[in-house]
């Protein structure tokens, strides 16, 4: 074998003769009055003679011979799917958090300016496993800082009449320096809250959407083909001390007396944490919602104080007790912003009757 491929006679393969040349240990498989010139025939003839034996692995061969050319290796691109609103927990203060990820993975990240608006990130990468692990690491990042931020959104039902916003003024006179400087809610911003969400991009606003229409079909046989009818009123507080109020509301009653409006509520909100974008943290752990209309809220003023005293407003002989009479007509997907009418935003808006 060893003369077939100009090999040297007698050489041992697995132990031969090595020479130090420039620093660089080289082998030597033949004695040097045996050595072939490269460019030679002979040497041609006997290096390719049984080049079958080299066929097994090209696209490694080449591989190598690619990057022995460039002096590096060539980088792969790709995109991580990130809503544009983490893009600074990414990069972090002083680009740490930025440098710290391309360090630990060994790939070279762009983050998209916040003008761009673009809902990724662009990473070039040497090996699958390095783009897996910044995978990981990106989510990680996202999954903590989503749990930090405030709600974008939430699922209501709007309550609405002229009776309930007249009388809701004649509240505001009747508690006077009682709430001061705090004021009652907007008639056009009532509503009851079945949950709320955290949407941080339109590919996610999108998907809430479309769960909120795979629910309609349900509605009609949770509410069994009726209208829902009530009466606002039954004034309550959200802790268990009436001298230091921070929030104050009514409750509304449907006036068949039944279940229909709390099964909605139940139903909608659990099917929404089935499909992940809600979760029974946001709603203190619990299964059935507290459906409660909100008509003080001391956080709404942040010059005034953290709590009232609402004594004699809860007490019985309080002047106002009912507020009104409604249909719940629609139930929405809103936005936490309002408009210019004092109105929340509406995303999507389902009929209930």
């Amino acid at each position: 074998i060893n003369a077939e491929y100009g090999i040297g006679e007698g050489v041992d393969i697995l132990n031969p003769d090595v020479r130090l040349v420039n620093g660089s240990c080289y082998r030597i498989l033949c004695p040097s009055n045996n050595v072939v010139p490269c460019g030679s025939k002979r040497r041609q003839e006997a290096c390719y003679q049984n080049s079958s034996v080299y066929d097994d692995e090209p696209s490694t061969c080449k591989s190598i011979k690619k990057v022995c050319e460039s002096g590096k290796e060539e980088l792969k691109n790709a995109e991580i799917p990130t809503p544009s609103h983490f893009h600074k927990f990414i990069v972090g203060k002083g680009r740490t958090v930025l440098k710290r990820l391309e360090n630990e993975t060994g790939t070279k990240i762009h983050v998209p300016r916040p003008n761009e608006k673009k809902e990724f990130i662009s990473v070039q990468y040497k090996t699958d496993s390095s783009l897996s692990s910044l995978e990981v690491r990106v989510e990680s990042i996202v999954l903590a800082a989503r749990k930090r931020e405030r709600p974008s959104h939430f699922l209501s039902i709007p309550i609405g009449s002229s009776e309930i916003a007249n009388n809701l003024a004649k509240f505001q006179d009747l508690c006077g320096e009682k709430i001061r400087p705090h004021k009652v809610q907007f008639p056009s911003k009532l509503h009851l809250t079945l949950g709320v969400l955290k949407l941080f991009s339109e590919h996610e606003i999108k998907e809430a959407c479309e769960a909120l229409k795979e629910f309609a079909p349900r509605i009609p046989y949770i509410l069994c083909g009726k209208p829902l009818r009530g009466a606002l009123k039954n004034l309550e507080i959200m802790n268990d001390d009436p001298q230091s109020v921070n929030v104050l509301y009514g409750e509304l009653h449907l006036l068949d007396e039944s279940n229909r409006l709390q099964n909605l509520a139940d139903q909608c909100f659990e099917f929404f944490v089935e499909k992940g974008l809600m979760d029974y943290e946001q709603n203190r752990n619990s299964k059935s919602v507290k459906l409660h209309c909100t008509l003080i809220n001391t956080r709404w003023n942040s010059d005034g104080p953290r709590t009232i005293d609402a004594t004699e407003i809860l007490s019985e002989n309080f002047e106002l007790q009912v507020f009104g009479n409604c249909v719940l007509e629609k139930l929405e997907l809103n936005e936490m912003s309002v408009d210019r009418d004092k109105k929340y935003i509406s995303v999507l808006s389902l009929p209930l009757v």
